[in-house]
């Protein structure tokens, strides 16, 4: 949604009349206020779909793409919690030397500023992807270039296990995925 300036600010401050007046509403200023600061007004539009007609625009390319990060590393995230000690272990002997954690770890704060925006926005203020939430998911590591080849991979993998989850052979696979600049991707214990 593309809000001009001026109707930021007067967004903004109805905000601000509607917490000083402690108006009951179904409207949540404080949420409003974090997607105006933040940038991210294509989420008003998913928590208060009701308000806009079905003529609205689809969400920026950048928002699906971060989603559909989230949604790949929290199903490799519950595969690989799924799976018995032993898978787990033969996961991490195959795409390290040493026992690794397989965590989403964010993305750059500093060269990929809008997609941690909007992962950090996804996850904090519209409570998407709780299994990330608390976590610091900042990478402080490019690592957008990894997750796009990561993507890619598990899209076929995704249509194949369905609901299921991810199976050890499948998350080596995808977790092989991991290669270009940056080597030590995943986190080590």
């Amino acid at each position: 949604m593309e809000l001009s300036d001026a109707e930021k600010l007067i967004l903004t401050m109805l905000c601000e009349v509607h917490q000083h007046l402690d108006i009951a509403g179904d409207v949540d200023p404080k949420f409003v206020q974090s997607a105006l600061h933040s940038g991210n007004t294509w989420g008003l539009r998913w928590k208060y779909g009701a308000l806009y007609d079905g003529n609205a625009r689809s969400d920026p390319p950048i928002v699906k793409e971060v989603v559909r990060i989230l949604d790949m590393w929290s199903a490799i995230e519950d595969g690989y919690d799924a799976l018995r000690s032993l898978d787990q272990d033969r996961v991490a002997a195959s795409i390290s030397p040493r026992q690794c954690e397989v965590k989403f770890l964010g993305f750059d704060s500093d060269t990929e500023f809008e997609h941690a925006n909007i992962a950090s926005f996804l996850i904090k203020d519209m409570q998407r992807f709780p299994k990330f939430a608390g976590r610091d998911i900042h990478s402080h590591l490019p690592s957008i270039s990894i997750y796009r080849r990561m993507v890619r991979a598990f899209e076929p993998l995704q249509k194949l296990i369905g609901k299921g989850r991810l199976n050890a052979d499948q998350l080596i696979a995808l977790l092989n995925e991991n290669t270009g600049p940056r080597s030590n991707f995943l986190k080590l214990v």
